[in-house]
């Protein structure tokens, strides 16, 4: 019994041992866990700190993925709106292509609705239209060369045509003179002035009617000028209208433009009475004018 117990002391005694050094160990260990402790707080803190930022993250770029599945769906609609448009202008431009005449070459016709190929076809017949314009431009210079020439040569028409007439005023004015003379059997007072042409010498010897025919038979042979009566006695002012370009109508006689204006409207008949024998003489003429009548409506309609 006595032996029993002490092994029971013993084992006890053991065990307080064993109890005492791992209370030993657990005490110095305790200020080693107590730092150990504080670590994995401030750790526990960070990693805290660290899931915040994360869910921030998180939520930011939930919104960027939101804002840009709007994007994404903007695009597709402005694509699909942009398809559509070249779709039209490719259209379009086939249409403009087959009123110009011209045709694609190629047998594909996804390559033949190709907008490239179409913009190629295009700019060569620009090219050529360019070309052409330009080449009509040179030929409306040269022709409005010739107009102006022809409008000069025009001009000195007008000025000899004037100049007759002066010369013709002056001659009735003589063969009136004449006639008195020769009525009343006085001698010719155009004899011995100074400055007489030879046809007024000859007049003495001619009767006035034979004066008259061939004053009018000369005045003839200038077929650029227009026709002006000689006979200023019991002559009204329409027959020398009447006698003007053979039946030609002078202004004065549309009752709208008024007589006094008639040294401006005789002017304007004369011009219009040349050019149009001009443009008779010359049909180059009368098509650079058809030309320019035509580009002239060309650019007002461009205009509008």
């Amino acid at each position: 019994m006595l032996q029993e117990k002490e092994f029971a002391l013993k084992s006890l005694e053991v065990s307080r041992t064993k109890a005492l050094t791992k209370l030993a160990t657990t005490v110095d260990k305790f200020d080693e866990l107590h730092s150990l402790s504080e670590s994995l707080l401030a750790e526990v803190e960070n990693l805290q700190s660290q899931l915040q930022e994360r869910d921030s993250e998180i939520s930011f770029l939930r919104q960027e993925i939101t804002r840009s599945t709007n994007e994404l769906l903007t695009t597709e609609e402005s694509n699909k709106k942009y398809s559509s448009q070249i779709n039209d202008f490719t259209k379009w431009l086939e249409t403009a292509l087959l009123q110009f005449s011209v045709h694609c070459d190629s047998t594909n016709d996804y390559e033949c609705t190709q907008v490239p190929v179409y913009m190629d076809m295009l700019e060569k017949k620009i090219g050529s239209l360019i070309s052409e314009s330009d080449e009509l431009r040179v030929t409306l210079q040269s022709k409005d060369s010739l107009l102006q020439a022809e409008r000069t040569r025009m001009e000195e028409l007008l000025r000899k045509s004037e100049a007759l007439e002066s010369s013709l005023s002056q001659k009735d004015s003589q063969i009136g003179l004449l006639r008195r003379d020769r009525t009343s059997g006085q001698p010719s007072r155009f004899i011995n002035l100074p400055g007489t042409s030879e046809i007024e010498q000859v007049n003495e010897k001619v009767s006035p009617a034979a004066v008259v025919t061939q004053i009018r038979g000369a005045r003839k042979v200038n077929t650029d000028q227009v026709a002006i009566d000689v006979e200023v006695k019991d002559k009204p002012l329409d027959d020398e209208d009447d006698d003007k370009a053979h039946g030609f109508k002078s202004l004065t006689m549309s009752h709208i433009v008024p007589k006094f204006t008639r040294p401006i409207s005789d002017r304007i008949d004369g011009m219009w009475v040349s050019g149009d024998r001009l443009l008779m003489r010359q049909p180059t003429l009368r098509l650079g004018v058809l030309l320019y009548w035509i580009v002239l409506h060309a650019l007002l309609a461009s205009f509008i």
